[in-house]
């Protein structure tokens, strides 16, 4: 069962979700991506094998590395789903497949649900929490490329 929230909310937290693939995307621009998050924003990739990072300086060493190694990512989100709602704080997920291609020429396909927990922050919003779960096994190649971040 979904959560109900105002479609206005509904729309900026989808936003917020694409803009941070947007973020991933546009490789290098860890300025933009950390500007979705708050300070003490906590990301969760553990269930895919990646780090859990704690506030913008292990989220910034976690996309600098990330960036360093990659050449091309792609991101396609869908299936927006509001997860928890009380007016200054929700939750959304979504499914995503994202693609990337290594320096090295290695590449990679995942295929996972992002989940954001936001906080209402000067009108708009900003994640807080960023979990992400594989809804199909990962590939070998996520641990090649990235599995010593």
């Amino acid at each position: 069962m979904t959560v109900q929230m105002p479609l206005e909310d509904r729309i900026a937290l989808q936003d917020l979700m694409t803009a941070y693939c947007y973020a991933v995307d546009d490789i290098g621009n860890v300025e933009g991506l950390l500007a979705l998050f708050t300070e003490d924003a906590v990301l969760d990739f553990r269930k895919i094998g990646l780090p859990l990072m704690n506030g913008h300086g292990d989220i910034r060493a976690f996309f600098e590395g990330v960036f360093a190694d990659m050449t091309h990512h792609a991101h396609y989100i869908t299936n927006f789903r509001p997860e928890a709602y009380d007016g200054d704080s929700a939750a959304m997920s979504a499914y995503v497949i994202g693609m990337g291609r290594a320096r090295d020429g290695n590449e990679v396909t995942v295929q996972v649900q992002y989940r954001f927990d936001a906080i209402r922050v000067d009108g708009g919003w900003k994640a807080n929490r960023y979990s992400m779960f594989a809804m199909m096994p990962e590939p070998d190649s996520l641990a090649e490329i990235h599995g010593n971040r």
